[in-house]
């Protein structure tokens, strides 16, 4: 058998990786897949090698989220040489237990393959266990954390809450006497409850390493805040049944609001104010479901500014901007409680409208263009300019079934109008 130039045989090394105590996985640097586990590594998450080997950091570790995320930390690896990250990962079962991840990127053979070795850390219990009983620094904790901390005895259900705790909920530090957990739990907004409540109880149950949702959570004045709330089991009896749980809320209300306000202006057009075309193939997939249900007839419009590039051209992009603005606007204005438009692109836009046959969806095409027609919008020279639009109908089902299909005749019905002469509907 060959050695190496200290003597050892290269089987050595092999039995070395597979049978040291700590868990070894080796991964792609590019895509995160595993390529190879030692024995440690697949026992750990309860799974054979080959079940080990389908698996990628993505699925294996719930704290790295997305292929951004991995290739950001493999390029730190390969750029230091060596990467410590700490995180939770994932067995079979769906359970999960907090990890230290050590990763290194050497190259065999012309390629990059990060070699991670993993240590278990559901055992390191006795240091935190000695933060948690050393009553200064537990103090030290509770009063001077910018976030609310909570100690959870579930023996008899009380519950100690920090000065910051209250001050986040609007109360004064004495002014709750002997909080208990329902002190916490009616104060949870109704619709986020049952998601918090199984969060909780997986921790408890040992699903998952650690307690973490983000809620509702009632005020002092009524109001709702969003809060981040995280904990773990720092106590069990001899059985291992839970005897106490310690944590930590944080308001998160301004960046949930900010997310919300961001996700709502991703949803909608900002010159007309109507849905874009992305919120609008998610509302046409409901409209679509919800005929296919009750049977309902659909009726698909697209609607068309009638020369705009001549418009443009004419007149500037800004009224250009206006005609696409009161176009939008005196379309909606005429649309029943049911029917929907949005702004597919440029000019173009797309009406849906439910419960509508064939015949009642050309009456209102027509209604609509006429409309279109007998109002002028005001240029931004003071000029009074009239506009016209073309407009394709296709109806669901004896059209099409999928958005695809509907989407392509009423185009090609609106195109028709146009060669026609404009100002019409096909």
């Amino acid at each position: 058998m060959d050695k190496d130039e200290q003597g050892l045989p290269p089987e050595f090394f092999y039995q070395m990786y597979h049978h040291i105590s700590d868990a070894v996985y080796l991964m792609d640097p590019h895509t995160s897949d595993i390529l190879d586990a030692n024995v440690a590594g697949c026992d750990a998450l309860g799974m054979t090698r080959e079940e080990v080997v389908s698996q990628s950091a993505l699925t294996l570790n719930k704290d790295v989220l997305g292929l951004e995320q991995w290739q950001e930390i493999s390029a730190a690896i390969q750029r230091s040489g060596s990467h410590t990250f700490m995180g939770r990962h994932r067995r079979k079962d769906g359970s999960d237990f907090p990890v230290e991840v050590v990763s290194d990127c050497i190259r065999y053979e012309g390629r990059n393959i990060v070699v991670s070795v993993v240590r278990d850390l559901s055992g390191f219990e006795r240091h935190r266990d000695y933060l948690l009983e050393n009553e200064h620094l537990r103090t030290l904790f509770l009063n001077e954390s910018s976030d609310g901390l909570w100690d959870w005895n579930l023996e008899d259900s009380s519950l100690f809450l920090s000065p910051q705790w209250f001050r986040i909920m609007g109360y004064g530090p004495h002014e709750i006497e002997n909080p208990t957990v329902e002190t916490w739990s009616d104060a949870i907004h109704p619709d986020d409850m049952q998601r918090v409540m199984e969060s909780l109880e997986g921790h408890l149950s040992g699903e998952s390493s650690r307690y973490e949702v983000k809620y509702r959570l009632r005020t002092r004045n009524g109001d709702f805040l969003w809060i981040h709330d995280r904990g773990l089991i720092a106590k069990r009896d001899e059985n291992g049944e839970p005897l106490r749980m310690v944590g930590l809320m944080l308001d998160i209300t301004e960046s949930e609001l900010h997310a919300a306000e961001l996700l709502q202006r991703s949803k909608v057009d900002e010159l007309t104010g109507l849905y874009n075309r992305r919120a609008g193939y998610e509302l046409f997939e409901r409209y679509l479901r919800s005929c296919q249900t009750s049977a309902e007839p659909l009726q698909v419009a697209m609607l068309d500014l009638d020369r705009f590039k001549q418009l443009n051209d004419t007149y500037g992009h800004l009224d250009g901007d206006l005609a696409i603005q009161h176009f939008a606007g005196t379309l909606k204005s005429h649309l029943r409680a049911t029917d929907n438009l949005f702004r597919w692109g440029g000019e173009e836009f797309l009406l849906l409208c439910p419960g509508v046959t064939a015949e009642e969806g050309r009456g209102m095409m027509k209604r609509l263009i006429g409309e279109v027609a007998a109002r002028p919008f005001l240029t931004s020279g003071g000029e009074l300019l009239f506009i016209t639009c073309s407009a394709g109908l296709a109806g669901y089902p004896e059209d099409g079934l999928s958005i695809r299909e509907l989407v392509s005749k009423a185009d090609q019905g609106m195109y028709k109008a146009k060669q026609a002469g404009r100002n019409q509907v096909a």
